[in-house]
């Protein structure tokens, strides 16, 4: 791998730790939605370097921002890593066996993520009834996704052809 590349992943990797840290700051209309804009990174990670690139990418995100926040194996650790470990590997298979659109993975992603947090923290409290939870995060999912998606593409579409 080129140093150009590493130096644009080591930017990326910045970029989404400081969106993952900030983002909880952003006044929201529903409370305990997050859009998800740190998943951008590694959706960029994805279409510019490849999968392997994104699963980096997105592994580092949550261990460093968790390392920064000072909450590493706390829940909110275990609750991020499973939500993205769950959508970056959906995204991946997605990417492989379809033809879904940018801002489609993202949706996936998105809804993906929801489902590896509640079935963490489904884990953790040794309780089943958090599922009931997932049908309205699965709901919010949809326009945090799309979002997304569309700012995904709206870099994309900005970037600089690699040389």
């Amino acid at each position: 791998m080129k140093l150009k590349t590493w130096v644009s992943l080591a930017l990326l990797l910045a970029i989404g730790i400081v969106l993952q840290i900030i983002e909880p700051q952003l006044p929201l209309p529903v409370l305990g939605v997050k859009l998800g804009l740190a998943n951008i990174v590694g959706i960029l990670a994805m279409r510019r370097y490849g999968y392997r690139e994104m699963l980096t990418v997105n592994l580092l995100r949550v261990l460093l921002a968790s390392l920064l926040r000072g909450t590493i194996f706390g829940t909110g650790f275990w609750l991020s890593l499973s939500g993205v470990l769950l959508s970056t590997l959906m995204v991946i298979a997605a990417s492989r066996l379809t033809k879904l659109s940018t801002i489609g993975l993202c949706i996936l992603s998105s809804a993906a993520h929801c489902l590896g947090q509640i079935l963490a923290i489904c884990v953790i409290w040794s309780s089943i009834y958090l599922i009931g939870y997932l049908p309205v995060m699965w709901l919010l999912s949809v326009p945090t996704g799309m979002l997304t998606g569309y700012l995904s593409d709206q870099v994309l579409n900005r970037l600089p052809k690699e040389a």
